[in-house]
């Protein structure tokens, strides 16, 4: 079996998985808040698009119309680990919200501030499984100019995005969020030492 053959099927199966999260997640999408940014969710799903298609138009290129490069098989078992890990870490992440999870950045009334499963090591964990994510599905066809795509676009308006949730939510939680956010890291999934 050849390596496209395998990466067909892979886009196959992650084409379906990725559909039917995004159809579970609008049905089950919670009550009604304030929403901030709202295109913000619009744009982020267009540059993920944009990446894994043009990852996989890079590949096609590369491989089958002008096939000038060679598929390192080290690159793309790597891209594929990650985004075999990444999914059921974005699902514990999901699911720590419960009711609050949401595509837009969304403040309900009855807000409550997570900081249960991985929120208690990170703040923005969704957003950084998603960012390994996307790393992992350019990584898998050896797609480099769509990774540098994520490196230049993908990645800073992600980190852009978590920093409008954040005003969002130091909105809702005020000094609450502000402690919160002195004791634990954005993206690195480690505790702060605070002074006493």
């Amino acid at each position: 079996m050849n390596f496209t053959l395998i990466y067909i099927i892979f886009l196959i199966i992650s084409i379906i998985y990725r559909l039917r999260r995004v159809s579970r997640s609008y049905v089950s999408e919670p009550k009604p808040g304030k929403i901030y940014a709202p295109i913000s969710y619009a744009v982020l799903l267009c540059f993920y698009l944009l990446i894994w298609i043009s990852s996989v138009a890079e590949y096609f290129y590369f491989q089958i119309i002008s096939p000038v490069r060679e598929i390192n098989l080290i690159v793309s078992g790597l891209g594929f680990l990650i985004y075999v890990v990444i999914i059921p870490l974005r699902s514990q992440a999901a699911k720590s919200l419960g009711k609050y999870l949401s595509s837009d950045i969304k403040i309900m009334e009855d807000h409550k501030l997570i900081k249960e499963g991985p929120y208690r090591y990170i703040r923005h964990p969704l957003a950084l499984y998603v960012i390994i994510e996307v790393f992992g599905l350019t990584l898998i066809p050896n797609s480099y100019y769509s990774f540098l795509a994520v490196v230049f676009i993908f990645l800073p308006y992600t980190i852009f995005r978590t920093y409008l949730e954040e005003k969002a939510l130091i909105e809702k939680f005020g000094q609450e969020y502000l402690d919160y956010k002195k004791q634990v890291y954005a993206f690195l999934p480690i505790k702060k030492r605070t002074s006493r």
